[in-house]
């Protein structure tokens, strides 16, 4: 896994990626669909990549934030 990153909470007026609760190991993902880049406040992260916003981390994971438990 990658250095988390600290980042501010999302600012609703710049571009995000969607985020998503913890997947469940049954969980089916559009891959053909799916980007492999998120943003957070306007920022570009590559797939893997985690960040840290009050006390919570997310993962980008094919294009969206993945909370991690």
């Amino acid at each position: 896994m990658s250095e988390k990153i600290s980042v501010e909470a999302m600012d609703p007026s710049k571009k995000n990626s969607p985020v998503a609760g913890p997947i469940e190991e049954e969980s089916t993902v559009m891959l053909d669909k799916a980007s492999k880049v998120c943003y957070w406040n306007d920022q570009e992260f590559k797939e893997g990549q985690v960040v840290e916003s009050d006390g919570a981390e997310y993962e980008c994971n094919f294009g969206q934030w993945i909370k991690q438990d």
